[in-house]
């Protein structure tokens, strides 16, 4: 992925947080994947919030558009994976 890719990926994480906000996200970041796609988590704070945010159809599409505005190529934006964690998972990592 190049610098410029990798620059509008990073851009469009705060208005990916934004937009998605109202259903629970309260983070998100990007990573490639092997094939050089990007990878989107999306962090919600409970268990049940991410089991709402997965069943909604639109928020796939709604990362994908914010994506392809910010200068993401259209072939990378269709690849795009979205991975959904949530706080309350995370803080289960650290339990003995």
């Amino acid at each position: 992925m190049s610098e410029e890719l990798r620059r509008a990926a990073d851009a469009a994480m705060l208005p990916v947080v934004a937009s998605l906000a109202p259903a629970g996200v309260l983070e998100a970041h990007w990573l490639p994947d092997p094939a050089g796609d990007p990878v989107v988590w999306v962090r919600v704070r409970t268990e049940a919030d991410r089991v709402a945010l997965q069943s909604y159809s639109w928020v796939l599409p709604q990362v994908q558009v914010i994506m392809s505005r910010l200068g993401l190529p259209p072939q990378q934006v269709l690849a795009l994976r979205l991975e959904v964690t949530s706080g309350e998972a995370e803080d289960r990592l650290f339990e003995e």
